[in-house]
């Protein structure tokens, strides 16, 4: 009896794991025969996809070259600078591209000429991160299972990145813009596409390599993914040391978090700038050396949060702001400057020139999708919110397997309380928990206050499936890293009785 005890966690995860290979299996797969259908012959070796591959190993050597000698073999720490360094040349070419009102594709090797140069200052840092906890995993077999499942489901992300033919369809927003910045030379490419009031900074990583036929842009946001998750492991190490695999198991096997992130949506993007900005608020000797390096960091993820998607903003000023109560940190400088950085940048943008101000009824050109935004003629509050419900059930019911583990966090942090299996009160898993929660409150609560105003667009149906999810993507790491925590109490718990 006890042995077969033993086994049911596995055989649980074994299960939940393999409804999430199947799941992206399945759509590989339609990818894969969608792609062929259309005519789509791939890695089809030309100038720009050389060029999109020197860009992508020039970014991961200054990311090497910018590590601290003693902290070469850290996983970690280079997935932060890999983050940081492709982050800096987007924002560069962003600034110049405002204050100029042309982009400039030659700036890039400048900026590359300037972050080798700022590599001294980084190398320079002082002691590397602090070390994660060695502790074994629970079973050695089970951790080299996991991280091999890790690997395969990060792999199942590459037919995205060769196949998918809808990229420069003028319906996908981000896709439209970086091919429209690319036509044009300029910002002013935005406003051919719709939602031209959001700021592009996202379309202009994808615009770095839009010219490849073969990628199209896609490389680098999935290597910087690929970055994200090293830092993810780096965090749920210290957080949770022997279900750490399982944690990123989770992060890559709950398919919508990857859903679109090699090709042309921003929320996941949006993710991995708030969860950096918090994270180097909630453990920085987990993501930097020094507190000038967590400083830099902090305000760059911070603009990014601004300048990546304008509804993650509200949400992150929320969970920061959460943070700054619960630890009582009103002086805290990291907070506050991924908060101020986060500020200036949604300002800068809102008062940006009149040549890229969009008409206030413009128009989305996608086709019929202005009639499907379409509402009942002066729905009541009571009306409102029923859609919403209706909406955001689907969401945290269902949407891949993403709202499968909304509830089991929920019900077992509950529990846990109830048994006291509590963690320290300010420890570093409890904080990924509050701002999580936060982040996840705040943005229902938008969504309540836009239904009730009737705002046109958020009131559908339509959207409330669709973007309520996406948006609770945005804080999904925080919230995994307190439920591995979790669990690590509980199998820390199970071993002892």
């Amino acid at each position: 009896m006890n042995g077969e005890r033993s086994r049911a966690p596995l055989i649980l995860l074994g299960l939940l794991t393999a409804t999430q290979v199947g799941i992206g299996a399945w759509r590989a797969i339609v990818l894969l025969r969608d792609a062929h259908a259309a005519g789509v012959r791939p890695l089809a070796w030309s100038a720009e996809l050389g060029l999109d591959l020197l860009t992508c190993a020039l970014l991961a050597a200054l990311a090497w070259w910018w590590l601290p000698p003693q902290s070469r073999r850290d996983a970690a720490a280079w997935g932060v600078r890999f983050l940081l360094l492709s982050w800096l040349l987007s924002l560069a070419h962003y600034i110049w591209a405002l204050a100029t009102g042309h982009l400039a594709p030659q700036l890039t090797w400048i900026v590359f000429a300037v972050l080798f140069a700022a590599g001294w200052w980084s190398r320079r840092q002082g002691a590397a991160p602090e070390p994660s906890p060695k502790i074994p995993s629970i079973l050695p077999l089970s951790s080299r299972l996991a991280f091999a499942l890790a690997a395969a489901f990060f792999a199942a992300q590459l037919p995205h990145l060769v196949f998918n033919y809808s990229f420069t369809d003028a319906k996908v927003t981000w896709a439209c813009r970086a091919f429209k910045l690319a036509e044009r030379g300029s910002l002013t490419g935005i406003l051919d596409c719709a939602n031209p009031a959001m700021a592009p900074l996202h379309a202009i990583t994808l615009w770095l390599g839009v010219r490849d036929p073969t990628f199209e842009g896609r490389l680098l946001p999935l290597l910087m993914f690929g970055a994200f998750v090293l830092v993810f492991y780096g965090l749920v190490r210290r957080v949770a040391p022997r279900v750490a695999p399982w944690g990123v198991v989770w992060l890559l096997a709950t398919d919508h978090v990857l859903k679109g992130q090699v090709s042309t949506y921003s929320g996941v993007p949006e993710m991995l700038a708030i969860v950096v900005a918090l994270a180097v608020a909630i453990d920085e000797r987990a993501v930097a050396p020094t507190r000038s390096f967590a400083l830099l960091l902090a305000a760059v993820a911070g603009a990014l949060v601004a300048l990546l998607r304008r509804d993650g903003f509200p949400e992150f000023l929320v969970a920061a702001a959460a943070l700054v109560a619960v630890t009582r940190g009103w002086r805290d400088t990291r907070l506050w400057a991924a908060i101020g950085a986060a500020c200036i940048a949604y300002i800068a943008w809102a008062a940006r020139p009149d040549w890229l101000q969009a008409l206030p009824a413009f128009p989305p050109r996608i086709g019929s999708l202005g009639v499907l935004y379409q509402v009942a003629a002066s729905p009541t509050a009571v009306q409102r919110l029923r859609t919403l419900l209706n909406g955001a059930q689907g969401q945290l019911f269902s949407h891949y397997g993403y709202g499968a583990f909304v509830w089991s966090w929920l019900i077992v942090a509950v529990w846990c309380r109830w048994v006291r299996l509590r963690a320290p009160i300010m420890s570093a898993s409890t904080l990924y928990g509050v701002a999580g929660l936060s982040g996840w409150v705040a943005t229902l609560g938008a969504y309540v206050v836009l239904m009730l105003i009737g705002h046109a667009y958020m009131t559908s149906l339509l959207v409330v499936r669709t973007g309520f999810g996406r948006h609770l993507v945005h804080f999904f790491p925080l919230c995994l890293l307190n439920a591995t925590a979790l669990a690590e109490r509980l199998a820390t718990a199970r071993g002892q009785t």
